[in-house]
């Protein structure tokens, strides 16, 4: 018998660890998502390729028109940056989704391609769902480093665990994407969101006249202000799901003078109010 028993209790005792670092107030190289109601939010702008850890309650993604149910036990791997529309549900009896994700770095990214030589997958691949035990013994290296504080070495364990995905078949997550300029403008943004952006500033910053960067925003369909808005709400909702802040300092903290106006913009940008997170 393995040192720590079968491959299921190995499961349920990995899980245990990633849900007390969860609810611990240490500072993990990744998110934790919490919330106390069910909600779904529409057109969720993944900013690159994520592994999502639901460890109390679960979730539910939509992509191609069809929901999908990743319980606890599961992890969802979004292979590259998308919009998809996504439900939490809290657990019945605790009432409350408890979750960790992660957003890969591009350098842990380039780590893992040179790393394999191999030919860039030319597929940006879907959203899937995989089970834990698929990667026990990586998740559990994760794990211990984060437990003992290791930022570092967590940070590399992430390499291993995305060399395993890559190997067992889910090529996808080492797709190069070429940035648009919407993305471009979007992670300046998302750096400072509460800062008064203006387009002139941002042609400076992304070398481009005020003309060029219009049309390369209609080439995109999209716009300056639909952009800047995009990723002032996207931090909005990472902080109402991370922290205990409340509504009117995150509103504060993302560019909005008033609770009522940053509310209207959020239930616009996903089809709920921001109260609902709290």
């Amino acid at each position: 018998m393995p040192e720590f028993g079968t491959a299921e209790i190995q499961t349920n005792n990995l899980l245990e660890s990633l849900l007390n670092l969860a609810r611990s107030r240490d500072s993990l190289p990744c998110d934790c998502l919490r919330s106390v109601q069910a909600h779904q939010v529409n057109k969720y702008e993944v900013d690159g390729a994520t592994l999502s850890f639901p460890l109390l309650g679960h979730f539910k993604y939509r992509e191609h028109n069809r929901w999908v149910s990743v319980l606890p036990g599961s992890i969802l791997v979004v292979p590259n940056a998308r919009s998809i529309d996504i439900e939490y549900i809290p657990d019945e009896a605790k009432g409350e989704v408890v979750a960790l994700s992660v957003v890969l770095m591009d350098e842990q990214l380039e780590a893992a391609r040179l790393l394999l030589a191999a030919p860039p997958s030319t597929e940006i691949g879907s959203v899937a769902s995989i089970p834990v035990a698929s990667l026990l013994e990586q998740l559990k290296r994760w794990t211990q480093t984060m437990q003992h504080g290791q930022r570092a070495l967590s940070l590399h364990a992430m390499v291993g665990i995305v060399l395993c995905l890559y190997e067992s078949g889910y090529t996808a997550i080492l797709h190069p994407q070429a940035p648009s300029i919407a993305m471009t403008v979007r992670k300046l943004v998302t750096r400072n969101p509460g800062h008064n952006w203006q387009s002139a500033e941002l042609e400076g910053l992304t070398g481009l006249s005020g003309a060029t960067l219009r049309r390369r925003m209609a080439d995109e369909s999209t716009t300056l202000r639909s952009v800047i808005a995009d990723a002032r709400m996207s931090e909005g909702l990472r902080l109402l799901m991370t922290s205990r802040l409340p509504v009117k300092t995150v509103a504060a903290r993302v560019g909005y003078n008033s609770v009522a106006s940053f509310s209207r913009q959020f239930v616009d940008r996903y089809g709920t109010e921001p109260s609902r997170f709290r």
